[in-house]
């Protein structure tokens, strides 16, 4: 600084990061989230559909967790094998209604979505690869 004048010091270029791959861990994170889904169903929708139910509620979060997933981490290219008889405009809808006005979720629905469509969308984005 001279004469009363700020000069801004150039910034210094930072190094580059390497790309790293992601989809590793991503793709586990679905595998989890199959494994889960499967836990949930085995044990019964009589389970799910009681008062207070812990199998519900972890439903609540898998659906949310693969909401996140699906919303931030997956490839665009992965994205565009989701079913086309689920787009991501109604996981994120069932998302939100379960996250924030959770009361008016229809179990029936829910437990539908856990028995095939979440299953079915999970492996499509995965794949056989």
């Amino acid at each position: 600084m001279t004469d009363g004048q700020f000069s801004p010091r150039p910034r210094a270029t930072p190094p580059a990061t390497p790309e790293v791959d992601r989809w590793p861990a991503v793709q586990d994170a679905l595998r989890g989230l199959l494994d889960e889904v499967g836990a949930i169903v085995d044990r019964g929708v009589t389970e799910f559909d009681q008062p207070h139910s812990l199998t519900y509620r972890a439903a609540e979060a898998v659906i949310i967790h693969f909401h996140d997933i699906v919303s931030n981490r997956i490839p665009p290219e992965r994205l565009d094998r989701l079913p086309a008889d689920l787009p991501l405009a109604a996981i994120t809808a069932t998302r939100n209604i379960l996250a924030h006005n959770y009361r008016s979720a229809d179990k029936t629905i829910i437990w539908a979505v856990l028995q095939s469509e979440l299953p079915q969308a999970i492996r499509a984005i995965v794949g056989p690869d």
